[in-house]
């Protein structure tokens, strides 16, 4: 791909959920200038950057959409919520076609079809009649417009475009050149120049950053004057007045000020650090054995105290080294979520039932691996819950519910990991239906059904191809259930748990790592063999008599603190049985609200590492979640703690 069309698809990306954010928050408040300057503005330079590149249906699309917010601004009056759906619309097949342009470098060829019928939509009877051009009083002008016309000492009959160019300050950097820029606005008839701010003492003054802002009046074609500034659409304002006296167009908006600080880099390069990060994480612990050879050595005291103070800094430098690699992968869960409410509200009409979506605390960073792994998860649990779960609005209504059914996805941490709770207010999981479904599909028999409690009822809905969906819809009915969600969230080194209260709702939780770059990981030793065991997982160490784990049904249990622990060996599940002894180590691990007690023969070294998924013939060993290195070389297995407990 072109590497101007690839910056395009990544700027036009955030545009796109922005305009739709803030098109979404206008439908409950649409008084909110605020939000509305704000979608105008990520329509406008959307626009003006699809004007660089041969897209002509984007072009003509986000042109209605502009004039008919473009309207409202100038009416200085709230958006009618009416003409949020077309417009929305509009900003979802924008989108849709730059998600097409990132896969295959073109339109899809049913891209021209699509455009004629969202402009109809914009061009509406509604649409149509708050597009229609209305005068602005010239109270209704920005200050800075009002104040050119005002200064203009020729005023004359006709067009007249108002002009304000406030250049970035490091526009140098940028390879902009303000004054040319404005030396190539054709017929001005009137320019003065200005400061942003006072210029500072002359010892602190920086000939490299720009402090200027050009206002200027011409009777130029506006279109020719927004062509020349296309590429800087966020810092340039232009207002149009007609027979020197009311303002018609307004096209753009204010600059912002502020210096950017941020800088695209492709991932690919990112995770090249952070796997550089986790080679040296597991480099440095060679260091250790270099100095157990030292001390071994005539007169090697002095080497091996050179050693260890050389260690000390190798922890620290690859320490820092490492949590930079890491923060750098680490964005906002609200990058994921924040497309859930346009998804909410297309599965609202679909389903005519009112619903609404709270997003809380969902400023918590997790790596952009779970981030982009998180989405489809979320959206099969909502379209569950209102499918299944959230009734219709008069069913609601006849219960003494509110009529819109609510949804809230909150987030919380964990220690290391981060819950993402899924919550509805629908009429909750019958638990004598999931029983009828799952001995129909032949998942378990009649009599152990009716012996099962009701968090293992639940757990059904995790067994695959289960469903209670009578027919197919829309939403579901088609055989792929909460085992899919499971396996998603466990391929992302996850859990996944419901709780339900019957007319009060259905809460999912996920519990996931914040990180994938490195994981802390605890040897453990089983005849004469070294295994991984995520940190995370484990709750506490113990030892007992062997005399205290006694046999339960097919398997082995343990009382600890009143509390029945299933117990696992390390060595059966291997295929090195221990001998008999008469004290044993357990390690008590706990995923999601299983627990079980792993029995070793010892503890050895704490560790941080990359973990490596398994490849090749791991792949379909159970039990394994990948690979570790040791510092002296030597590669471990680390254990998958849910697939042994769960």
């Amino acid at each position: 791909m072109d590497e101007l069309l690839a910056q395009f698809v990544v700027e036009a990306a955030e545009l796109t959920q922005q305009a739709a954010d803030d098109l979404l928050a206008l439908d409950r408040d649409p008084e909110n200038r605020e939000r509305l300057e704000s979608a105008f503005r990520a329509i406008h330079t959307l626009k003006g950057s699809v004007g660089l590149f041969d897209l002509a249906p984007l072009q003509a699309v986000l042109h209605a959409a502009e004039d008919v917010l473009a309207v409202v601004l100038r009416d200085v009056s709230e958006l009618d919520t009416a003409l949020i759906d077309p417009i929305l619309l509009a900003v979802e097949w924008v989108d849709r076609c730059v998600g097409n342009l990132r896969q295959r470098g073109e339109l899809p060829a049913s891209a021209g079809a699509e455009a004629a019928n969202l402009l109809q939509a914009l061009a509406s009877d509604r649409a149509g009649a708050a597009a229609t051009p209305t005068d602005l009083t010239p109270e209704a002008l920005p200050q800075w417009a009002a104040a050119l016309f005002e200064a203009w000492p020729s005023p004359q009959p006709g067009r007249i475009v108002a002009l304000r160019y406030s250049p970035d300050p490091e526009c140098f950097f940028n390879g902009d050149d303000p004054v040319a820029l404005m030396a190539s606005v054709p017929d001005i008839v009137f320019a003065r120049i200005a400061t942003r701010e006072p210029w500072p003492p002359a010892l602190q003054f920086d000939p490299f950053r720009s402090n200027l802002v050009f206002e200027a009046l011409s009777l130029a074609d506006p279109s020719g004057i927004e062509a020349i500034f296309r590429l800087l659409p966020d810092q340039v304002a232009i207002v149009t007045r007609l027979d020197g006296a009311k303002a018609t167009e307004q096209v753009a908006t204010e600059a912002a000020g502020e210096q950017s600080r941020t800088l695209r880099v492709d991932v690919a390069r990112i995770d090249r650090i952070v796997s550089t990060a986790g080679e040296l994480l597991a480099a440095k612990s060679v260091m250790s054995s270099l100095v157990s050879q030292a001390l071994s050595l005539e007169g090697g005291a002095g080497l091996a105290r050179n050693l260890v103070a050389l260690q000390r800094d190798l922890d620290r430098l690859t320490g820092q080294l490492q949590r930079a690699a890491s923060d750098v992968r680490m964005l906002p869960l609200i990058h994921a979520l924040r497309r859930l409410p346009r998804v909410v509200r297309e599965i609202s009409a679909l389903t005519r039932k009112p619903l609404d979506i709270q997003l809380s605390n969902c400023e918590i960073e997790v790596d952009k691996v779970i981030l982009d792994g998180i989405y489809e998860p979320l959206l099969h649990i909502i379209r569950n819950a209102v499918d299944h779960g959230i009734e219709t609005e008069q069913e609601r209504l006849a219960g003494g519910k509110p009529a819109k059914g609510r949804i809230i996805v909150r987030a919380r941490r964990a220690g290391y990991r981060v819950e993402l709770e899924i919550a509805d207010d629908g009429r909750g999981i019958d638990l004598e239906r999931i029983r009828a479904a799952a001995v129909d599909r032949g998942i378990i028999s009649a009599e152990a059904a009716q012996t099962l409690s009701e968090p293992q009822v639940l757990e059904l809905l995790f067994a695959p191809g289960f469903s209670t969906a009578r027919a197919v819809t829309a939403l579901s009915g088609r055989g792929v259930g909460m085992d899919a969600v499971r396996e998603a969230v466990r391929r992302l080194g996850g859990q996944a748990t419901i709780a339900s209260e019957t007319g009060r709702g259905t809460t999912v939780t996920l519990s996931l790592p914040t990180t994938f770059a490195v994981s802390r990981v605890m040897t453990v030793d089983v005849a004469g063999e070294k295994y991984g065991v995520p940190m995370e997982a484990i709750l506490e160490t113990v030892r007992i008599k062997s005399c205290a784990i006694v046999p339960v049904r097919a398997g082995e249990a343990f009382v600890l603190r009143d509390r029945t622990i299933p117990v696992l060996r390390l060595g059966d599940i291997v295929g090195r049985p221990a001998r008999a002894r008469s004290e044993e180590l357990l390690i008590v691990l706990e995923s999601g609200a299983a627990v079980a007690g792993l029995v070793v023969d010892a503890i050895g070294e704490r560790f941080e590492t990359l973990l490596r998924p398994p490849t090749g013939l791991l792949r379909s060993v159970p039990g394994i979640s990948g690979t570790a290195i040791l510092g002296d070389g030597r590669i471990v297995m680390v254990l998958d703690v849910e697939g042994l407990v769960a």
